[in-house]
């Protein structure tokens, strides 16, 4: 049944996923954003703090590195090609051959793939976890020859993208018991699509999607909560028994991808009410079609993947000069709720380098922490960095 599941066990950022990315193994010192009473075990440590990225550093020597930039895709999905898209172009602007491979969620092909741009000769390499223990040594290899090994959500690496699943979840949470509140007269029944199944990462975003309910009071039921991190057709499904049995259900939450799902079954069996509330996570673009309608899809949890390609391909050609770059990437959650909310996201990532030459306007999306270069390249990520 989980046609998506392969892809989300490695790629959870954002989709459901980042999300994926998940996009996008994804993943504060704030244990619960003040809200709710989940017990503090349920929560990883706060990370050591890093300071904002200070790109005023003077330049070391030239690395002599190759001037190319590779990225070790695992799949043909959407927001994994808009990262290829954004990073191309920003390769293409500094003068560096950007190389890819997709090796379709099949961890022998993406060590083949790996190893074969370690051999060709690169400067930096960005990947996505798939299966980390065999995916280690090369990575490890690439870092003794100098290059910038640049993690989606993961060591080993020398740039980390971030992501705090629990702060996705109570965003997410968090939007919806405001409708609830303003709209529905602080009671509501709730149905949650739910990820434990597919990574364990993900239960920090039900147990934050939960805390975020819990801020409009007593009156929001959470009635159904299952494993549907899945496709439109199987979101459909799953909606068309959890309403049959909970017919009051007002809100449903989830994945853009099961969300959506879950809409179409209820338009097309006619039980879809202008009061409801639909919002997922990922910015998938029928989602954010239905968002810009202004009908029941209220909003959105997206990812600027085609802006964090382009970052990721800036800071390749930034550090084979021997520049500092970033070490942390934080992918935040941008909550898209109207019309003009979508237009503008979708600008943005269709306008990179724009959007990069103003850090304010970048780091609305993806806020950059730490330093790090090839004369301090002993300083890799050997965890998973959690941002608060």
């Amino acid at each position: 049944m989980w046609s998506r599941r392969q892809l989300l066990q490695h790629g959870a950022i954002g989709t459901s996923g980042i999300a994926a990315a998940a996009v996008l193994s994804a993943c504060g010192s704030d244990r619960n954003n003040g809200a709710g009473d989940s017990p503090a075990s349920a929560l990883p440590e706060p990370p050591a703090a890093l300071e904002p990225f200070d790109s005023t550093r003077p330049a070391g020597p030239a690395t002599g590195l190759p001037r190319r930039a590779a990225w070790a895709n695992t799949a043909s999905v959407q927001f994994f090609l808009a990262l290829s898209a954004g990073m191309e172009a920003a390769s293409k602007e500094r003068g560096l051959q950007y190389l890819t491979a997709v090796s379709g969620d099949d961890p022998a092909a993406n060590l083949r793939q790996l190893e074969s741009f370690v051999a060709r000769g690169i400067g930096a390499l960005a990947f996505q976890p798939l299966d980390q223990q065999i995916q280690r040594p090369v990575l490890e290899a690439a870092l003794r020859q100098g290059i910038c090994v640049q993690g989606l959500i993961s060591p080993t690496s020398t740039l980390q993208i971030a992501a705090s699943q629990y702060n996705i979840g109570f965003t997410q949470g968090k939007a919806a018991a405001d409708y609830i509140v303003q709209r529905l007269q602080s009671k509501a029944a709730v149905h949650y699509f739910n990820g434990d199944s597919v990574s364990p990462q993900l239960k920090l975003r039900h147990t934050g999607v939960l805390d975020g309910l819990r801020t409009g009071g007593a009156g929001i039921r959470v009635v159904s909560d299952v494993a549907g991190l899945v496709d439109y057709d199987e979101g459909g499904e799953i909606m068309r028994e959890v309403i049959a049995e909970y017919p009051d259900i007002k809100v449903i939450l989830g994945g853009d991808a099961a969300a959506v799902g879950a809409y179409r079954e209820l338009d097309r069996s006619g039980k879809l009410t202008e009061d409801m509330y639909f919002s997922g996570v990922d910015g998938d673009r029928e989602a954010l079609t239905l968002v810009k309608a202004r009908g029941p899809y209220r909003a959105s949890i997206a990812f600027a993947w085609q802006l964090m390609g382009y970052g990721l391909g800036r800071f390749a050609a930034d550090w084979i000069d021997g520049k500092d770059i970033p070490r942390v990437v934080v992918a935040a959650p941008i909550v898209v709720d109207s019309p003009e909310g979508v237009d503008a996201y979708l600008a943005d990532n269709a306008n990179p380098g724009a959007v990069f030459a103003v850090r304010q306007r970048y780091e609305r999306y993806l806020p950059l922490l730490g330093n790090v270069s090839y004369r301090t390249r002993e300083t890799i990520w050997r965890d998973e960095y959690i941002p608060n």
